[in-house]
């Protein structure tokens, strides 16, 4: 995984990519020089902003798709875009967004690589990636359309009590926009947001179509701090970190399942089986 990801940092160079100045071997390890994110991370920042409007939404949404534009263009698939790995350059206003950890990500053969490991973040992760029908990069649109949800209004657009259900969630791809919290949001915003979270990926928007919505034109200065500041308290934030550290390992176990018995489709049941672990965990 280390190496994957130093050939992925020696390959890239974008602004709104972490990138690789240095690399010393040692005999007691291996040192990496990257730039200083000294911003902290998305979803941090914007509770702490004075202002946050729609308007502001878009353009961080347009640095996460820029960077995404690159890495595709260089035969790169992220596979783990969250908050926690986009992080602000420095504490300015209006300071450049990163997108960071590339520990997960693949560098494609070609760019019709059908990838099959079951990796990423539970929350972000795409659905055909949990059922393993096969995926290439528009996971990546799918993870920032879960992004983008969650900054316009403060909670992910998938949930459940526990993992289990969550997962269920995902790969039912059903999602509303509650009235309270999406009433002054605009269409536009919602109509990219659809695009992004669109469930068949090969009718998913891509990158480049992304980057060229009316949004980010059109986006208005609608306040909506109360709002993710309200939905957004860093003590659920902090919960939900948590479960979705414990999801990880049981999204890796599906490839080892998959291996196993040779067979490439894992049900739905399957992967709830593994999830419901986290049942077990959390009222223990």
């Amino acid at each position: 995984m280390l190496t994957t990801e130093l050939n992925i940092l020696k390959k890239i160079q974008h602004e709104n990519l972490v990138r690789l100045h240095d690399l010393y071997e040692t005999k007691d390890g291996v040192y990496i020089v990257t730039d200083l994110a000294r911003g902290g991370e998305l979803f941090q920042q914007l509770l702490l902003k004075g202002s946050y409007t729609e308007k502001d939404a878009a353009s961080l949404v347009r640095q996460i798709l820029k960077g995404v534009e690159y890495l595709h263009e260089n035969g790169i698939v992220h596979r783990d875009l969250k908050p926690e790995n986009l992080l602000f350059k420095d504490k300015l206003e209006d300071s450049i967004l990163m997108i960071t950890d590339f520990g997960l990500s693949k560098i494609l053969t070609k760019s019709d690589d059908v990838l099959m490991t079951a990796c990423g973040t539970p929350g972000y992760v795409a659905p055909e990636v949990l059922l393993q029908k096969g995926y290439n990069k528009p996971v990546d649109l799918w993870s920032v359309g879960v992004i983008t949800y969650t900054m316009l209004c403060g909670y992910p657009p998938f949930y459940g009590e526990n993992q289990a259900q969550l997962l269920q969630s995902i790969m039912a791809g059903k999602y509303d926009y509650e009235e309270e919290d999406w009433c002054d949001i605009s269409d536009d915003a919602k109509d990219l947001v659809d695009k992004l979270l669109c469930y068949d990926p090969l009718k998913r928007i891509t990158v480049k179509e992304a980057l060229q919505h009316n949004w980010f034109m059109s986006a208005a200065d609608v306040n909506l701090l109360d709002t993710v500041r309200k939905n957004l308290s860093p003590k659920d934030a902090f919960k939900r970190a948590v479960r979705l550290v414990q999801g990880v390992n049981r999204l890796q176990r599906l490839s080892k399942i998959k291996h196993q018995d040779g067979n490439d489709t894992i049900m739905q049941e399957q992967v709830v089986t593994i999830m419901q672990e986290q049942v077990v965990t959390e009222s223990g």
